[in-house]
C-alpha cells in the first residue's frame, strides 16, 4: 500500500513539473537596446533593477508598433541552452494623460 502511494505521489510530482515547463514565460519592462540579433529590456521590481537580453530570430513576431528605446514592451520567450529567445514582442502604447 505504501509503495502505491509513493508511486502515485512521484507521478503527480512529475506531471506538475512538466506542466510548469510548458508555461509561457513573459517579461515586461522598458526597451533599453534594440539590435538585429537581440533586444535588451529593463525593469524595476520592488526597488530591484533587472535587465535581460533576449535573442531575436526570423520567427520572432513584433506587435503593436516599432521597437524604439524607452518604449514599454512585453516579451514572450523560451529559455534554451543558448539563452532566452523572444517568440513575441508586444509594444505597449504610451498612456496619455487626461486633462
Amino acid at each position: 500500500m505504501k509503495l502505491v502511494i509513493i508511486i502515485l505521489s512521484v507521478a503527480l510530482l512529475a506531471a506538475g513539473v512538466a506542466a510548469q515547463e510548458d508555461q509561457d514565460n513573459y517579461f515586461t519592462g522598458t526597451l533599453v537596446e534594440n539590435a538585429s540579433d537581440h533586444v535588451k529590456v529593463s525593469r524595476v521590481l520592488l526597488g530591484k533593477a533587472e535587465e535581460r537580453v533576449f535573442q531575436v530570430n526570423a520567427q520572432t513576431k513584433i506587435e503593436g508598433g516599432l521597437l524604439r528605446p524607452r518604449e514599454r514592451v512585453t516579451v514572450r520567450y523560451i529559455a534554451g541552452d543558448n539563452g532566452e529567445t523572444a517568440i513575441l514582442v508586444i509594444v505597449r502604447p504610451a498612456t496619455k494623460n487626461k486633462k
